[in-house]
């Protein structure tokens, strides 16, 4: 059975390449287009069976592997969940309704309501995949709005299986480029045959690695080209090589090269050639870690090339590749891939980590894991990584020959060429091979790196009848890794999750026929092997874990672009997942010791540890990091705190001083810090004496008390040392901000509580200066909140007015609502407290007055559910008006913020009163008049704001609605009581609109 439509257009242009079926680009996934709600409502009863059905039968495709690659259909399905508004094309057929009759022609996904729908009933049959999938996408997918709406049940699931994971993806920093030692039982004068030989080698050698610096010193230069750079040095290099054991030793030394470099998909080097590995050692556990994150931070690649992306060779992998290109020698060639051949033979024949049979056969894989961590799945990870990297280049350099843009263009060349190569025996017997791997159960050793080697292939391998014997063997194996199927000594799931991967990657290479994946299984049967014979084997061990999975098949991470994308897209952020790299600044408030004594003495730390256990010198940086770390929390919980009262003991008296003029509180405060900020020189001299009295303990207390006494000394020493030079580093760059903002806090909560001019103002509010917040916090009989200090009263008063916006926006439950005295009575108690400002900051002001335009925006389209009779769950005109009124009032009388007032007029608001049925806008048309009256905000502010809502895109009838309001605002003067609804504002005639009002 085939994938459905979409998947099925994916994979049929250009292989998800970003180009349709005709050659033009598509459309941006995500373009400008603002995302469109989707709601389950709206999926009609009749397609909502027709969906069903259709996720039933295309999950059971699915869970059969009866699809080519299943991590393209999940990416699919992950694009209709994610889909921000249907795109009408050409050949599109329109919506025929929500009441039209469904016919089996009729398109599948209507709208985006149809597209997550269907995405999310396939996506509760593929919860055994997604919770194997890394964190990162299990909680993206898990906070997906979208799911939550859709399917609650499935959101919970997928939070319980994130937050049950406990592996952790992260980019495998790859191995130094280091130069491979000489070998002296293949590299010596024995070994050659002459002594110009021999020299030759070794001047071949120094080329070689000279060739490699500068690479890395310009292939990320811009306009760097690596023929034209390097090709004449390696034709000049290989034409010197003339004796073929000249070549033998030569290929030696370029595998090595090529494993020790490039054995990480990532294939970027870590550190410059010649650089010992143990340097970044010497600045310490701590900053090594700090290091290694950045750096994986940095190097991480932003991209895979989508779902399926073609045979590259990234990083360090490119350099060998052109290489081989720009060295164009047939002799080097050949002996590469005997080299090559003979080195995959030996790995895949490595005896790896067997399940040993236990008496009880009671051992489950979570024992073997916990027992097996010593070394054997990094065993097994290692081989398998090496095996795919010699084989990518054995296929790379088998088929150079052969390899072209474009299939023969007849089938007549085709068949000379294919009668041609059928003569030629393969580099490598890679079909006998994957049988005895899969008859020995190693398919997941086995299979990955014969991937590997086939996605090099040409377009006319699949079509030779001994690597069509081996596609279909391939097809066979795929098809009877079913994930649901679990037996005892069977292939474990993330094995099975792997060679699935792996293999439809393989299915959807260009080279690789589309109808290749669809051929009989019965090709296979000459093959005799038999696939799903039980018996213990690798298969069966749990070998395969998620970061080896990532990194076998990093396209996997598309999935997690792909809703990151969704998340950054619908917050407006330019893409992705940004953290900040916030930088210090090494300016210090004490003098430091030269730097040739200290590079003295990290030299004598350095060989003091070189001798010693290395348990020994973890414990002595362990102690540093704590104790510096305590250091400063001891600073600031003793120095500073006292300074931060003298700081508020000086700001009373200059408040309380008789004739003292307050000031600029920006002025009292530095006044405050240049007195204050000096003592913070204290704080050196004081960590030095805490590191001096507490590190020697820590180290005594954690070594064996065998430790002779001069280790520990030395060990006391050095923790002395470390721990005082971490702490006055930190304390230097940064004591003095700490100091300004302790005391900026202070000096904010002293003049918060006193106010400015209390006693004037006071008089003018009416609250008096001995007034509390108890009394003020009287005029709200609202629930009171969980005690904490320095609270104001405009808190009292922001929470009902947020709890009365949020029953607007959405009811819990048909009977609740609000009554028009509680309404009443809340606006009465925001003017009271406006007007008593004692306790009120601008911050909670600007909010309030927010909160008052949502609230009249509310009103206007009648969205307030009042409490009473069915029949009258809605505001009287009457009381809308005059709580209209009263907020009028509040805006012009006792706001002292800036109240956005254009909000009444934003596209949100707008849609609320289009949503209403029927729409009346005298109420809007109403507060308009009342705003330009009363000077809140001028006609021309309001014309622009009218005129920008005419530009949106809107249905045709609010268009003309919109249209007649802004003409009738234009045109008419105040009328007291006009009754506008949504049939009269799209007549043509105006007079007959003001007849009816």
């Amino acid at each position: 059975m085939a994938s459905p439509p979409g998947a099925e257009v994916c994979k049929r242009s250009g292989r998800c390449s970003g180009r349709s079926a005709s050659g033009s680009p598509l459309p941006d996934r995500t373009g400008h287009l603002a995302a469109e709600p989707a709601d389950p409502a709206r999926v009609s009863s009749r397609q909502r069976q027709r969906l069903r059905l259709v996720a039933l039968v295309y999950s059971a495709v699915m869970a059969e592997n009866l699809v080519p690659n299943l991590f393209l259909e999940l990416y699919f399905v992950l694009q209709l969940l994610t889909a921000r508004r249907m795109v009408a094309t050409g050949d599109s057929h329109p919506d025929p309704g929500p009441g039209a009759p469904d016919s089996v022609g009729s398109p599948l996904f209507r709208n985006v309501h149809d597209c997550v729908f269907f995405a999310v009933q396939v996506l509760e049959r593929q919860l055994q995949v997604l919770s194997y999938l890394d964190k990162g996408t299990l909680k993206l997918l898990a906070e997906n709005e979208r799911l939550l709406c859709f399917s609650p049940a499935l959101q919970s699931r997928l939070r319980a299986a994130y937050e049950g994971s406990v592996a952790k993806v992260s980019l495998a920093m790859p191995h130094s480029a280091q130069a491979v030692s000489f070998q002296p039982e293949t590299d010596n004068r024995a070994n050659f045959s002459s002594d110009r030989a021999f020299h030759t080698f070794k001047k071949q050698r120094d080329v070689f690695y000279e060739v490699l610096r500068e690479w890395e010193d310009h292939h990320e230069e811009p306009g760097w080209d690596f023929e034209k750079g390097l090709g004449s040095r390696i034709r000049a290099m290989m034409g010197q090589l003339s004796a073929a054991c000249s070549h033998s030793h030569f290929v030696r030394l370029f595998q090595k090269q090529l494993l020790q470099m490039c054995q990480d998909p990532g294939g970027a080097a870590g550190v410059v050639l010649g650089e010992a590995p143990d340097v970044l050692s010497m600045l310490g556990a701590d900053k090594l870690g700090r290091l290694r994150r950045l750096q994986e931070r940095l190097l991480a690649p932003q991209s895979s090339g989508g779902p399926c992306p073609p045979p590259t060779f990234p990083g360090c992998q490119g350099f060998f590749r052109d290489f081989i290109l720009s060295a164009s020698s047939f002799q080097f060639n050949q002996h590469l891939m005997d080299s090559l051949s003979l080195k995959i033979q030996e790995l895949n024949g490595l005896t790896l980590p067997q399940p040993e049979p236990s008496e009880d056969e009671g051992e489950s894989d979570v024992d073997w894991q916990v027992r097996q961590n010593g070394g054997e799945r990094r065993q097994f990870a290692v081989v398998m990584l090496s095996l795919r990297l010699l084989a990518k280049f054995l296929g790379f350099v088998a088929f150079l020959p052969y390899r072209g843009p474009e299939p023969p263009p007849t089938r007549e060349l085709q068949d000379s060429i294919l009668a041609l190569r059928s003569q030629v025996p393969p580099v490598l017997d890679v079909r006998a091979l994957l049988q005895q791997g899969l008859q020995a159960r190693r398919a997941v050793l086995t299979v990955p790196w014969l991937v590997e080697f086939l996605s090099l292939a040409d377009h006319i391998v699949p079509l030779l009848d001994y690597y069509r014997s081996i596609f279909g063997l391939l097809l066979h194996l795929h098809r009877s890794l079913v994930l649901s199927e679990e037996s005892e000594g069977g292939m474990c799931f993330l094995n099975k999750l792997l060679l699935l991967a792996v293999l439809g990657w393989l299915f959807q290479i260009p080279t690789v026929p589309e109808d290749l994946f669809f051929l009989e299984e019965g090709q296979a049967d000459g093959l005799e092997v038999d696939i799903e014979a039980s018996g213990r084997g690798l298969d069966s061990v749990p070998v395969v874990d998620q970061h080896l999975l990532y990194t076998c098949c990093p396209y996997i991470g598309e999935l997690r672009k792909l809703l990151a994308s969704w998340v950054s897209g619908s917050s407006g952020r330019s893409g992705g997942f940004v953290r900040k790299i916030t930088p210090t600044t090494t300016t210090g408030l004490g003098a430091r010791l030269p730097q040739t004594i200290q590079g003295l003495q990290a030299q004598l730390a350095q060989a003091f540890f070189h001798n010693q256990p290395p348990s020994l010198r973890r414990t002595v940086e362990f102690v540093a990091e704590r104790i510096g770390s305590n250091c400063v929390k001891h600073i600031k919980a003793t120095l500073v705190a006292d300074l931060v009262c003298q700081a508020e003991s000086l700001l009373q008296e200059q408040l309380v001083s008789p004739g003292q003029k307050e000031g600029d509180p920006a002025q009292l405060l530095e006044s405050l810090c240049s007195q204050l900020c000096p003592h913070g020189a204290q704080a050196l001299s004081q960590a030095r004496e805490f590191c001096q009295k507490k590190s020697p303990g820590a180290v005594r207390a954690l070594l064996p008390e065998e430790t002779p006494a001069a280790v520990l000394s030395s060990a006391e020493n050095i923790a002395v040392g470390l721990a005082t030079e971490k702490a006055c580093t930190w304390l230097s760059a940064n004591i003095t901000a700490l100091i300004r903002r302790e005391v900026k806090a202070a000096v904010s909560r002293a003049l918060r509580v006193q106010g400015p001019e209390p006693a004037a103002r006071g008089e003018r509010r009416g609250c008096s200066r001995a007034s509390s917040l108890a009394v003020c916090a009287a005029i709200s009989p609202l629930p009171q909140p969980q005690p904490q200090p320095q609270h104001d009263s405009s808190s009292l008063c922001s929470c009902p007015h947020q709890d009365v916006l949020a029953l607007a926006a959405g009811p819990r439950d048909p009977e609740e609502g609000v009554s028009p005295e509680h309404v009443e009575q809340l606006l009465g108690q925001l003017s009271q407290m406006l007007q008593c400002r004692q306790y009120l900051c601008p911050p909670a002001e600007q909010h309030l007055a927010k909160c008052s335009v949502e609230l009249a925006s509310l009103l206007v389209a009648d969205q307030v559910p009042v409490l009473g009779p069915p029949a009258q769950h809605q505001l009287e005109r009457g009381q809308a008006r005059r709580f209209l009124n009263m907020l009028l009032s509040l805006w012009k009388d006792d706001f002292q913020v800036p109240v956005p007032l254009q909000l009444l007029l934003s596209p949100r608001n707008m849609g609320l009163l289009a949503a209403t049925r029927p729409r009346q806008w005298d109420l809007l048309l109403f507060l308009l008049r009342e705003l330009v009256e009363q000077g809140l905000m001028g006609r021309a502010q309001i014309e622009a704001c009218l005129g920008s809502l005419r530009e949106a895109q809107w249905p045709e009838d609010i268009s003309k609605e919109l249209a007649t309001l802004f003409s009738l605002f234009l045109a008419e003067p105040h009328i007291p009581e006009p009754q506008l609804r949504a049939r009269e504002l799209v007549q043509p005639n105006r007079g007959t609109v003001l007849a009816q009002s």
